[in-house]
């Protein structure tokens, strides 16, 4: 039980981190665009769990090496539009997401855990506790992000957007230090 719980809450951290930064910008209701990009990140982060546990073994090694490929392109890009439109003179309200947005920012989210979904389905153990508490924390820990970042964004107004793209950035890196060695040669 333990194990499915850390295994979600480590899946959930770029949701929250996502989530953060790019609600920022966000004018809706608070509660309600919260509460949809919880259920988007949720949606795709468990199917995506569930889709690799069913991945075949002769996937493994194409998907573990070029995964972190589908969240750092994604993640530093959106990020760098974040902050340049934060410090553009030609806008002065940054666009909020789009569905097309959100399903992208989603799946690059949801690249870990394809992969941590084949890693199970390989040690044959029954995905369902697994995929329960990966559904649970990603929708709470995703819903808190983006309530927290469109709240924050009243209180720092474009400063938020301007630290929500560099989160964006410096995330995006840290999942490609992580997966190419790099990190672990700084650290």
């Amino acid at each position: 039980m333990l194990d499915s719980i850390l295994i979600a809450l480590g899946l959930s951290m770029d949701s929250f981190a996502v989530a953060f930064a790019y609600s920022a910008p966000s004018q809706k209701n608070r509660f309600s665009y919260a509460t949809f990009l919880a259920f988007a990140f949720c949606f795709f982060q468990t199917s995506l769990v569930m889709i690799g546990w069913y991945a075949g073994m002769s996937f493994i090694s194409y998907i573990a090496t070029y995964a972190y490929l589908a969240a750092f392109i994604p993640l530093s890009y959106v990020g760098a539009k974040i902050i340049y439109d934060s410090i553009s003179n030609k806008s002065k309200k940054i666009k909020e997401l789009d569905l097309d947005k959100i399903v992208m920012l989603s799946l690059a989210c949801s690249a870990d855990g394809f992969v941590a979904g084949v890693g199970l389905g390989l040690s044959g153990i029954d995905p369902t506790v697994y995929l329960s508490a990966i559904a649970i924390f990603t929708f709470a820990i995703t819903f808190f992000g983006a309530y927290l970042g469109i709240r924050l964004r009243h209180l720092l107004g474009r400063k938020a957007e301007l630290f929500g793209g560099m989160v964006l950035i410096v995330f995006g890196i840290k999942i490609l230090l992580e997966h190419t060695g790099w990190l672990a040669a700084i650290l």
